[in-house]
This record gives C-alpha cells, sequence and structure tokens, in this order.
C-alpha cells in the first residue's frame, strides 16, 4: 500500500490493514518453514540429479523471497504503528 494511502486512515482502518498485514506475514512465515522443511528432507537423501539441485534451489529463492517481502512489510508496519501513536495522542 502507497503511504499516501494509508496515512489518510483513520484508527480503526488503520488497525484492520495491520490485522490484515500480520496475516499475510503469517502465510509467508508458513511457506518459509514449509520451503525449509522440504529443503532439508531433499538434501538429507542427497542431491542427485539435476531436477533435486532445480527444486532445492527454487525452494530456497521462495524462501530467501518470503523472508524478504515480510522483513519489508514490517518496516511498513512499524510506521502504520508510528502514525496510529500519533493519532493517539
Amino acid at each position: 500500500m502507497d503511504d499516501t494511502k494509508w496515512l489518510s486512515l483513520n484508527d480503526d482502518a488503520l488497525e484492520k490493514l495491520l490485522i490484515e498485514r500480520w496475516v499475510f506475514r503469517g502465510v509467508l512465515l508458513v511457506l518459509m518453514l514449509a520451503a525449509a522443511i522440504l529443503t532439508t528432507y531433499l538434501g538429507m537423501e542427497g542431491l542427485h540429479t539435476l531436477v533435486e539441485r532445480l527444486t532445492v534451489t527454487a525452494l530456497v529463492c521462495v524462501s530467501v523471497g518470503a523472508g524478504a517481502a515480510a522483513f519489508a512489510m514490517r518496516n511498513t508496519d512499524i510506521r502504520i504503528h508510528r502514525e496510529l501513536r500519533r493519532h493517539r495522542s
């Protein structure tokens, strides 16, 4: 969401937006954990074929991408929290 959009929201709308973002970050966390579990499971047997290596590479990329997205979302959430505190004071 663009800064100009959430800056104009009231307290209730900001709280709802934060809850939506927390749920989405939770989904990203589940995605990262699932990718880590699958990568570990595939790696335990050893990576013998090109398909296995490509699968593990894709899983690692998905996990890193989800982590980066969650980190970026958290930075925006901090700004939303500050705006919410500013509204309430």
